[in-house]
């Protein structure tokens, strides 16, 4: 027991705090052993406690939403989010619950540097095909719904670069790509394990065909990497 604590001693003092699961998240370190977790914690949180942590970002322009009701869909808080650190969407917006801004922010930043090191470029653009919408699970018999009915997950298909590079999830995902594009592919896939390091569930065109041409990323009760 005795040296237990003392491990934990000495880890608080020294180790970095973005890997201790006890120390508060900073959105703007890199991703550590315990970001995820960290995410989770605050999933579970209040409200405000997660919107407080989302003002913290700094490099986020976003506001926050009124609620909505739409029947079994819908949301009691949630905000939209316009740029990360001079990275923009399109569409313009992606406007979904605090948990999975908080999760984008991260990841999007990370990716940007991903980006860079292997495209030799930055991101310009984030081509998404939304957040919210009102449905069930395609292709759940069981009648399930979707977590984009309350806008707690959002499909990205693309990514655009600085210098003009496109990167589509549709025509470069595949593993038999030309040494051309290998790059291309290669960077999918560094999103792809960053995002599973921060979302509770990723789905990747491995995961089926209704996921051929788009990243589903969302925060709901579950946790897969695919």
């Amino acid at each position: 027991m005795v040296f237990i604590v003392l491990g934990i001693l000495l880890l608080d003092r020294y180790a970095q705090p973005r890997h201790l699961p006890w120390k508060p998240l900073d959105l703007d370190e890199p991703i550590g052993l315990a970001t995820g977790v960290k995410l989770v914690m605050l999933s579970l949180a209040s409200s405000k406690v997660c919107l407080d942590k989302l003002a913290s970002a700094k490099q986020l322009s976003y506001k926050q939403v009124v609620s909505k009701n739409e029947g079994n869909c819908g949301w009691k808080t949630a905000a939209t989010m316009f740029e990360v650190s001079n990275i923009k969407f399109e569409p313009k917006v992606v406007t979904a619950q605090c948990p999975v801004l908080l999760a984008s922010y991260i990841w999007l930043k990370d990716i940007d540097n991903a980006a860079r090191q292997r495209l030799g470029s930055g991101l310009k653009y984030i081509h998404h095909a939304g957040s919210y919408s009102c449905r069930r699970q395609r292709g759940n018999s069981s009648g399930v719904w979707s977590q984009h009915a309350f806008a707690n997950a959002w499909d990205v298909t693309g990514f655009e670069l600085l210098d003009g590079q496109f990167i589509s999830v549709l025509k470069h995902w595949d593993k038999d790509i030309s040494e051309k594009d290998r790059a291309k592919a290669n960077f999918l896939r560094d999103a792809r394990s960053s995002a599973c390091r921060l979302f509770r569930s990723v789905l990747t065109p491995d995961f089926n065909t209704a996921h051929k041409d788009h990243f589903h990323l969302e925060q709901g009760p579950s946790f897969s990497c695919h």
